[in-house]
């Protein structure tokens, strides 16, 4: 995809471009281009809350995607107290979290928007956001640039000391020029004045989407028609999307009633030292799932604040007459999850985000290795290559081998000793659904005080492979898969 739409998001002209203006007048030239956005299920309840602002005159709006995420309709309501209905969606990136999309304009209406300003502000600069807070409309807070970061997933974000919370997602952050630098999108709950915007430079990477009516006017079909950027024949491809899945949720529970509706429904869970299970639901609303199975990827937060540590495949039998469905799942640790589900034929249906915690009275030592919590950063990566640091240069997932075996560098690793002077490591290959097929175990001495290990592992046969490393008191240290291909 060309990388021209940057600089011409660069030229918009919206607002006049004020030289240093103050706060009050500020707010009362950008307010008018900034508007709630509210979301709704496919049963026409309220389902989410946010922001967005315009982005240009004819009715292009901004915002986070996490925002309209299992929405079937939404609409938007002005500073003047308008509604307009979000009508088709231009784009969006689920990695960098923006949503791009119009509102219905049927008078053609011209609006008030933002000029945008993709160049990184410096480190102290002076900005403000001005949002709808926990549904407080309006609200305006101010701060500087704490830091502007760049994430591998994410494209670049701006750190701010601004105070922001639920409902100030899709916010605009401006400088004190009245200018859109990025779009509100996260904090982090642990840390004081944590909070995150993702670039407006990150527009130039959003998936382009023709004619998605959102919602669909009656009596059609909703059909997404885009550019695969994966695809390296440049073809079109046409898939049903805000589909049968659009009013899915996946919340958690303790357990289900007899009727099977969710009993105490939350997003953090207290488990034993052991683990424990939590009910996962699935409800797709008033719509059957046409599916008789489900495809559940968990994968856990690491310490780059990233859910980058996956931790296993489940699949899950189910009545494809269902509205809803649930299975019990077994968390055997505490830390921040996201559960991915999709169907059998592993087509999305939605995610869900749930904490694990240690019942209080627990102690929990981090720094003990003999407790599994001492390594719950420890990842496991593969490669082919190695840098001077014996860290993994070119990680992956899969790899192709030639028929006579070749061998892959398997790595496991975090940011402290690994204290322990052996390693053991077992391997398993996928058999069906899960990795029940025992392959061998292998033991290594190591230096205690590394903070990594890696070995050069040959495989001989294509499949899908678990390697899991315990330490030499088999305290479980971590896993990782990784698909081999023949080439």
């Amino acid at each position: 995809m060309k990388r021209s739409l940057l600089l011409l998001l660069v030229l918009f002209s919206g607002l006049n471009s004020f030289a240093q203006l103050d706060l009050t007048t500020l707010i009362d030239k950008c307010s008018p281009a900034i508007f709630k956005i509210t979301t709704y299920d496919a049963s026409g309840n309220e389902y989410a809350v946010g922001t967005g602002f315009f982005i240009s005159a004819s009715g292009t709006g901004l915002s986070n995607y996490h925002v309209f995420q299992g929405a079937s309709k939404a609409k938007i309501k002005t500073s003047d107290n308008k509604t307009y209905l979000v009508e088709n969606v231009l784009g969006w990136s689920k990695e960098s979290d923006l949503f791009k999309f119009t509102v219905k304009n049927e008078l053609n209406e011209t609006f008030p928007y933002l000029k945008m300003n993709a160049v990184s502000p410096k480190q102290g600069e002076k900005i403000f956001i001005i949002g709808n807070p926990l549904g407080l409309e309006k609200s305006v807070a101010d701060g500087i640039v704490s830091s502007v970061r760049a994430d591998d997933k994410m494209g670049e974000t701006i750190q701010i000391t601004a105070p922001i919370s639920h409902g100030n997602s899709g916010s605009p952050l401006m400088n004190m020029n009245g200018e859109a630098l990025g779009v509100v999108t996260y904090y982090l709950e642990n840390g004081q004045n944590l909070n995150f915007a993702v670039s407006v430079k990150n527009l130039n990477i959003l998936d382009p989407i023709n004619a998605y009516k959102f919602p669909v006017e009656d009596g059609q079909e909703n059909v997404v028609s885009y550019n695969n950027s994966n695809n390296n024949s440049n073809t079109t491809t046409t898939t049903t999307s805000s589909d049968i899945y659009s009013g899915s949720k996946v919340t958690f529970c303790e357990s289900v009633d007899d009727a099977g509706n969710p009993v105490t429904v939350a997003s953090v869970f207290n488990i034993e030292s052991g683990g424990g299970n939590v009910t996962v639901y699935v409800d797709n609303g008033s719509t059957q799932m046409q599916t008789t199975g489900l495809i559940v990827d968990i994968y856990k937060k690491g310490s780059s604040d990233k859910y980058d540590q996956f931790i296993e495949t489940k699949n899950f039998t189910i009545k494809s007459t269902l509205v809803a469905t649930y299975f019990d799942y077994f968390f055997a640790s505490a830390g921040d999850y996201v559960v991915h589900v999709y169907n059998s034929e592993e087509k999305w249906i939605n995610d869900g985000y749930i904490t694990i915690k240690n019942k209080s009275g627990l102690n929990i030592d981090y720094n003990d290795p003999s407790s599994t919590f001492y390594y719950i950063d420890a990842k496991v990566n593969f490669c082919t290559e190695l840098d001077n640091l014996n860290s993994c240069s070119n990680s992956g997932d899969e790899f192709n081998i030639s028929k006579s075996g070749s061998y892959v560098y398997v790595r496991v690793g975090q940011d402290k000793a690994l204290k322990t002077s052996g390693i053991t490591l077992d391997i398993y290959k996928k058999k069906g659904g899960d990795y029940d097929d025992f392959v061998e175990t292998k033991t290594y001495t190591i230096n205690p005080d590394k903070s990594a290990f890696y070995i050069e592992y040959t495989f001989y046969n294509a499949g899908d492979y678990k390697f899991k490393f315990y330490s030499d008191s088999s305290v479980w240290i971590q896993d990782g898969t990784v698909t081999i291909k023949y080439k």
